[in-house]
């Protein structure tokens, strides 16, 4: 079994190089046995040719066993399929014909040319299969029924004649017919999944709406619990403010967890494709945990010096994946000082393509007993990080990366994790001044000389719901000294024409116009005036997506509902701090 184990994983090493989706990923497996079949027949026809001292024979299959190497190796670096598949058709059919004509096939061996069909049209597919054998049988038929057109010594006998067109006939026809059978079953297949893919989206759409329905409220009983807790309580009133306060944690949690599981099949459903400054992006990620609760988490990012270039491709997915992968990291690593190191290495280039490995590592990671459980029984590189992906939870992750076309690989040690994958991009304009590969942020920031602080900010806050509006304005009554209201987008913009606003804190679902195109064109605007006003994105959504669609259309920073009124106003003061610096 070990035998058989080790042929099939020969013939499975370039199958990650095809999109599992591709209708070629189950051929390649067949297109390896075929090739290495070949290889094998061809050094041992090639011996007995030595022994026969039969040079032109020995001259053709050892040129035969160089083209079809090389053709193989290419696709196992490639993945082209339909290239190299159609390469070793041609030389199989060519090779075939040559053979006939020399006279080294007898009247028992045309009977191997019957099962030319079963190869070729499960190779080529039935179109291209279909013509080729059609083409095959012509030159081939001609020989073995006419041979006396070209002079042949061998006369091949009219039983053996009759018997090849019937079998050939009968090959051609029945693969046809499994393949005309198979392509009815995958369109059965392909409408199940669109089917399965519709009914999953409308799941999605409705756990999104049920978590933005609860998180509003739910936003509200926090922070007045929160200041309810503030007041000079009895014993009695404030345990049962504890109790309020515990259960609505709980419900919050219950929450969270609900949209965690609704992420995994969000992954496909947005696309964020532009041209992108690939440092600026992971900085702008590396910022959003460097600013927040703790100052013991680093996260050191070395870059390759030659990578001059912006990319064409989707940033938000790639932070997406260092959100995700960073957060699973913490909550897995050691309690203390945590670093996490950053590697981005460029791997190859062409005119308009540029392959990067993105690396991350940490020496903080708990001791994983079932990770050295999962070396030692998975043989597969392969099922060894499935395995840890499911282990280690970064399913979301592993989802994100398959998406851009690249995989997980996990190394471990005993003492460090090492965490890489690696994505393809089209390549975008090279930077025209070395300053841009330093910048922490895609957006200008100017030096007004005023140190503005939060209790002398002017804040807009941009907010659809009434008691939500009461809420946030009664919770920044003491930290902030001017709060204008408007109730969608369009009012906002034409406050933020009018006034000038210190910070802004924009809702995302409103009426008339939403939060990320307020957002878009309050950055279009900027522009013009080379300024930049700190946005902070305060909304009940919450799923995967959500906080990467709310930095790619310019916001700052962001906050879902509940929240403590405290990590607000450290945001804000920090967006504050920001422009300052």
């Amino acid at each position: 079994m070990n035998f058989i184990d080790k042929i099939i994983k020969l013939c499975t090493i370039s199958t990650d190089k095809i999109d599992s989706n591709s209708e070629y990923f189950h051929k390649a497996t067949i297109f390896n046995f075929y090739s290495l079949i070949s290889l094998l027949l061809l050094v041992i026809f090639s011996v007995i040719s030595i022994i026969l001292n039969n040079t032109i024979l020995l001259y053709v299959l050892s040129t035969l066993f160089i083209v079809v190497t090389i053709n193989l190796l290419v696709f196992r670096k490639k993945g082209n399929y339909p290239l190299t598949s159609t390469i070793f058709a041609i030389l199989f059919s060519l090779f075939l014909i040559w053979m006939l004509h020399s006279g080294i096939i007898n009247n028992q061996g045309i009977m191997f040319y019957t099962i030319y069909p079963a190869i070729i049209i499960y190779l080529l597919g039935k179109k291209h299969g279909s013509l080729m054998s059609l083409v095959f049988f012509v030159l081939s038929g001609i020989t073995i029924l006419l041979p006396s057109i070209f002079n042949f010594s061998i006369e091949f006998l009219l039983s053996n004649q009759v018997l090849f067109v019937l079998l050939y006939a009968v090959c051609f026809i029945f693969i046809n017919v499994y393949e005309n059978i198979t392509e009815i079953r995958m369109a059965e297949l392909n409408v199940e999944i669109q089917k399965a893919k519709h009914e999953t989206r409308a799941k999605e759409e409705f756990i999104s709406k049920i978590s933005h329905q609860i998180r509003t409220p739910l936003n509200n009983l926090v922070v007045v619990t929160n200041i309810v807790n503030t007041f000079d309580l009895d014993e009695k009133q404030k345990d049962l403010i504890d109790t309020i306060q515990a259960s609505t944690n709980n419900l919050v949690n219950v929450v969270n967890n609900i949209a965690e599981i609704s992420n995994v099949d969000l992954l496909q459903s947005k696309n964020y494709n532009q041209i992108f400054n690939l440092e600026a992006t992971i900085k702008n990620t590396i910022n959003l945990f460097t600013n927040e609760d703790s100052n013991d988490n680093y996260f050191p990012l070395k870059i390759s010096e030659d990578i001059t270039f912006q990319l064409f491709g989707d940033p938000v997915k790639i932070k997406q994946v260092y959100l995700n992968m960073i957060e699973n990291i913490l909550k897995k690593s050691k309690s203390g000082t945590k670093t996490i190191e950053l590697d981005i290495k460029k791997l190859s280039e062409s005119n308009e393509i540029v392959e990067i490995l993105f690396s991350i590592s940490t020496n903080d990671l708990v001791q994983i007993p079932e990770i050295t459980k999962i070396q030692n029984t998975e043989k597969s590189k392969k099922g060894r990080n499935a395995a840890i992906v499911k282990l280690l939870e970064f399913n979301i992750v592993n989802r994100i990366i398959e998406s851009l076309g690249g995989s997980i690989e996990f190394n471990f040690t005993q003492d460090k994790f090492e965490f890489k994958f690696i994505l393809k991009f089209k390549k975008g304009e090279s930077f025209l001044d070395e300053k841009i590969l330093s910048k922490e942020s895609t957006f200008p920031k100017i030096d007004t000389g005023i140190q503005v602080t939060l209790k002398d900010a002017n804040v807009l806050l941009v907010e659809d719901n009434l008691i939500n509006q009461k809420i946030v304005l009664l919770s920044l009554k003491k930290s902030v000294k001017t709060v204008d209201v408007a109730n969608n987008g369009k009012e906002a913009l034409d406050k933020f024409g009018s006034a000038k606003y210190d910070l802004i804190l924009m809702d995302i679902q409103m009426p008339i116009m939403n939060g990320i195109v307020a957002t878009k064109k309050i950055r279009s605007i900027e522009k013009s005036t080379n300024t930049h006003t700190p946005i902070i994105a305060i909304t009940a959504n919450a799923l995967l997506g959500d906080k990467e669609e709310c930095l790619a259309a310019g916001m700052d920073d962001y906050i879902s509902k509940p929240f403590q009124i405290e990590t607000l106003i450290n945001k804000m003061e920090q967006q504050l701090t920001e422009i300052d610096s």
